[in-house]
């Protein structure tokens, strides 16, 4: 009975890292509007729409639409060109999403994080001129 105890303790925190599915994922963002803050202090806002689409903003910058899509245990994100932005490992903790790059498009080699920090049900504002782009 206690290898048992001890092999689940032990198991516990190895099952709390497997990255989200993309269904798991999708469920948790929905189609609200997920403001993330990155390892770097930058922060951006995803507005996610229906089927994987959603609207991008760096704080300050114009928006731009994208799409998210699963790459094995991996969630990425390419945006209007079609290029591949970055893919993620998320998790699910006590503050909401955590992710961890796993590629990234810059071809930056230092870790970089990012941690939901909001979330609200409106749509991301988006100003001019990439209104509706």
């Amino acid at each position: 009975m206690r290898k048992v105890a001890l092999l689940v303790l032990l198991a516990g925190p190895a099952l709390a890292e497997t990255p989200l599915s993309a269904s798991v994922f999708a469920a948790h963002v929905g189609t609200d509007t997920v403001t993330y803050t990155y390892s770097t202090g930058a922060r951006g806002t995803a507005d996610y729409g229906p089927d994987g689409t959603l609207r991008w903003a760096f704080e300050g910058e114009p928006c731009f639409e994208g799409k998210w899509f699963a790459r094995a245990d991996e969630i990425c994100f390419a945006y209007t060109d079609g290029r591949l932005s970055a893919c993620w490992h998320f998790f699910l903790d006590g503050e909401g999403l955590r992710g961890t790059a796993t590629e990234l498009a810059s071809g930056k080699a230092q870790p970089l994080e990012i941690r939901e920090s909001a979330r609200r049900s409106d749509p991301l504002d988006c100003h001019a001129p990439q209104v509706g782009v």
